[in-house]
């Protein structure tokens, strides 16, 4: 996938949650009024509650495949600060510390992936 083609899902999704948004408000201010809720506007509910449900299912799970991406590309670069360190580039003690920064980096990542992987499991649990 391009970046065009992530920035094209992104726009889509932005426009569709701007949809959403109109909507509730529009329910919001029609039960304010006191009017009682159609079978039609009941249904359009659980729909959208069900399509929101999805919509938050699929971020989550993008959201750990980014994790995981970047927890890989940490684990590139603290390879390369080894390489560096194991052939004398520069300042092996710096290389070595940046090394077990993108390592940290990396953990950190893994452990977002499998919260956010974790929170998709959750949104798709009855």
């Amino acid at each position: 996938m391009t970046a065009e083609d992530r920035a094209r899902e992104a726009a889509e999704r932005a426009e569709a949650a701007g949809r959403r948004t109109r909507e509730l408000a529009d329910r919001l201010l029609r039960l304010d009024s006191g009017q009682v809720p159609s079978e039609h506007d009941v249904r359009a509910a659980q729909e959208a509650a069900e399509d929101s449900a999805v919509r938050a299912e699929a971020a989550h799970h993008r959201a750990a495949a980014r994790h995981e991406h970047s927890s890989q590309l940490h684990e590139r670069t603290a390879r390369l600060h080894d390489a560096a360190a194991d052939r004398g580039i520069g300042d092996a003690a710096e290389h070595r510390r940046q090394a077990a920064h993108h390592r940290d980096e990396a953990e950190e990542d893994r452990r977002q992936a499998a919260a956010d992987a974790g929170k998709a499991g959750r949104e798709s649990s009855p």
